[in-house]
């Protein structure tokens, strides 16, 4: 059967969102009792999620969620009134719930669930129950875990009270309902402080139960207040009920003239997070990531006429000198310049999210991982505060991810192997994130066995990959970057765990094509870190702009390690190719436009070499060019061509005179030089 689900456009957006954070708050508060013994905090934590989750479900018609959620919420019920000592029964179901209630939100994605059928697994998790418990003892906690229950639609004899009380008053009317943990010890306390709350508004017409009977003592955890206006004139009560302690749940109704509700918002609580890590309804909304995109696409725009009018400008400038018309372009230009940077990091702070949306999925990674292969693992996450770009959060995961089963799988020995070595039994996985020069720092480490620089360059060699006369002449460490050729690999037989048969290379290629670098360090015996350097943002770059041949190219300024005019006479040749010998040592020197695929035919006879000198992943390489044009901010687009970018080409942009520049590629033309000796 085939079951659409009651929502109008553009609320799925707004109930996946909220869903997944509710999906994610059960699985981090499983993962935790996992690790440490029950406490108060992380049941509340967990029973409010999945009571939070089964109301919205029922809101909108998806009966198995709302099914399974239930089920959770009677197990966690149970367990904070007592009547359930320990989780032991249930470890292998909740968790795989977790997984389930993913699916079913795709669902949600999907415009559709395929069955109406119940769950198998809530009916598991029931019956596990009643087995555990005994069949009077789980009716109870069943009791417990609905006494809860997802605020519906205002009773009729609720809304009458409300109704006779108010003594229907001109002007639109708003019935608030707000639910309040029934296992708190302060429940009648935040009830009358939801009431007071709304009397502090000056429209609090009626409350069912009354301030009188709840100071009197009430059963219920459910008041419903009419208030005289309308929802939009009520947000900041609505605010004050979400940040509220020990409130679970808000609902708006809105009265047509003859006191019949007309619709109903469904709010969802924060939970117990810090007040000063919550949003509210009232000062937040929820934008399509496509409407960023866009407006991110207009601030590029502006950039380019920000460079064009102050190129104007100071064209103006040298031809009308001190003149009224040159002077008014010039501040108009400075203005606008300031309007637009200060647009540009507004907008640009608009699209930054926490890191912890990535990193909230490796407990659960590493819990699995580290069972199947029967090691003993603590996992340390740290700077989940970090933001950057939600275009890079969705990029990053699957880099990292892989990094953290690299050191599951290959990097952490065995325990027995780990005492052997005199080191501790538990094995440490860290990954950690930072902001330094403008940019995010990514650090995987662990405490394992660490790398083998022989081990690594022989089995390059073994592979093909590199001939034994340039292992001969390389440094340890730039033996160790060997591991991120295409191809490399030192295991013997293909891991279903880490790999899957892909290298190393995969993450540079992901991570290099973000934008970003990646580096390694490695002592055998002690452990490995991998680290990812990352830009805030994909969509603005600074750039050098530089002349070669008829074209301007622009190089990434973060790849740009100095700029060079030397005598001709300095370039040497070393097995057939030219190279410049420096202070730093030997680099490898090409034409730009010739590492493009564009080769000159005529021969540089010049007295001087302009060379730009570029860096990535510890490769360095000197681009020869005819001109350098200054530096500028550019908005990178894609050439739109079918297949691979051209060779060294990552994009292009447009200039402040119109003029089109490639994007260099700096990593693809460096990579050839990641094994160059450093001398001659």
């Amino acid at each position: 059967m085939n079951l659409a689900f009651d929502l109008e456009p553009g609320d799925d957006l707004v109930y996946v969102a909220e869903a997944v954070e509710q999906i994610e708050r059960i699985e981090h508060g499983l993962l935790d009792l996992e690790q440490s013994a029950a406490d108060d905090v992380t049941l509340a934590e967990i029973f409010r999620a999945a009571h939070t989750l089964k109301g919205s479900a029922a809101t909108i018609g998806h009966s198995r969620m709302a099914e399974l959620t239930h089920a959770l919420e009677e197990v966690f019920g149970a367990l904070r009134s007592g009547l359930l000592r320990d989780l032991s029964a249930f470890n292998d179901l909740l968790l795989p719930t977790v997984d389930v209630l993913r699916v079913l939100v795709d669902e949600v994605v999907a415009g559709h669930t395929l069955t109406d059928a119940p769950s198998p697994l809530a009916r598991g998790i029931v019956d596990r129950l009643a087995a555990t418990l005994g069949e009077d003892a789980a009716e109870e906690a069943r009791s417990i875990g609905g006494a809860a229950v997802a605020i519906g639609a205002v009773d009729a004899d609720v809304l009458a009270r409300l109704l006779d009380a108010s003594r229907a008053p001109e002007g639109p009317r708003t019935i608030i309902t707000f639910a309040v943990d029934p296992g708190s010890a302060w429940a009648g306390a935040r009830q009358l402080q939801g009431v007071m709350a709304a009397t502090e508004t000056g429209r609090l017409l009626a409350s069912v139960p009354s301030v009188e009977e709840i100071e009197a003592g009430t059963d219920g955890s459910v008041v419903s207040m009419m208030l005289q206006g309308s929802a939009d004139d009520l947000g900041g009560l609505l605010a004050r009920l979400r940040v509220m302690d020990d409130v679970i749940q808000a609902q708006v109704e809105q009265l047509d003239d003859e006191g019949v509700p007309v619709w109903t918002d469904l709010v969802g609580t924060a939970g117990p997070d810090a007040p000063a890590n919550r949003r509210t309804a009232a000062h937040t909304i929820r934008i399509e990531v496509g409407q960023l995109d866009d407006l991110m696409n207009l601030v590029g725009e502006l950039i380019v006429q920000k460079t064009r009018l102050r190129r104007q400008a100071n064209l103006l400038a040298g031809r009308l000198g001190e003149d009224l018309l040159a002077t008014e372009a010039e501040d108009g230009a400075r203005h606008f310049a300031q309007i637009v940077d200060r647009l540009q990091a507004r907008v640009t702070q608009l699209r930054m999210l926490p890191i912890e949306t990535v990193f909230s999925r490796f407990p659960r990674l590493v819990r699995d991982l580290s069972a199947q292969l029967g090691k003993d693992v603590d996992l340390t996450l740290d700077g989940q505060e970090t933001e950057l770009d939600r275009a890079l959060l969705e990029e990053i995961g699957d880099p990292i991810g892989h990094l953290v089963r690299n050191a599951l799988d290959h990097g952490l020995e065995s325990s027995v192997d780990r005492i052997a070595a005199g080191k501790p039994e538990r094995s440490a996985i860290r990954v950690a994130a930072h902001h330094a020069d403008g940019r995010v720092v990514v650090e995987v480490t662990d405490d394992g066995r660490g790398m083998d620089p022989l081990a690594i360059s022989s089995a390059a060699v073994e592979r093909g990959l590199i001939d034994r006369v340039s292992v001969v002449a390389m440094t340890d460490a730039q033996r160790l970057r060997l591991i991120f050729l295409p191809g490399f690999s030192t295991a013997r037989e293909v891991s279903t765990v880490s790999g899957r048969g892909v290298g190393m290379d995969v993450v540079r290629t992901n991570v290099e094509r973000l934008g970003g670098t990646v580096a390694i360090r490695s002592t055998l015996g002690v452990g490995t870190t991998i680290t990812m350097s990352l830009p805030l943002t994909l969509a603005i770059i600074e750039a050098l702009l530089v002349r070669s041949g008829r074209r301007v190219c622009a190089i990434p300024l973060r790849s740009v390690l100095e700029t060079l005019r030397l005598p001709r006479a300095k370039i040497q040749t070393v097995a057939s190719a030219p190279v410049l010998s420096l202070a730093r040592g030997v680099v490898p020197l090409q034409r730009l436009g010739a590492a493009m695929g564009d080769p000159r035919p005529e021969i540089e006879t010049g007295a001087f070499v302009r060379a730009v000198l570029v860096g990535s992943q510890g490769a360095e390489l000197a681009l020869e060019v005819d001109a350098f044009l200054g530096t500028e901010e550019i908005v990178v687009k894609s050439l739109g061509l079918p297949g691979d970018q051209p060779t060294g080409v990552v994009g292009a942009t447009i200039l402040a005179d119109g003029g089109v520049a490639l994007v260099v590629d700096v990593d693809r033309l460096a990579a050839p030089a990641l094994a160059y000796p450093k001398s001659a």
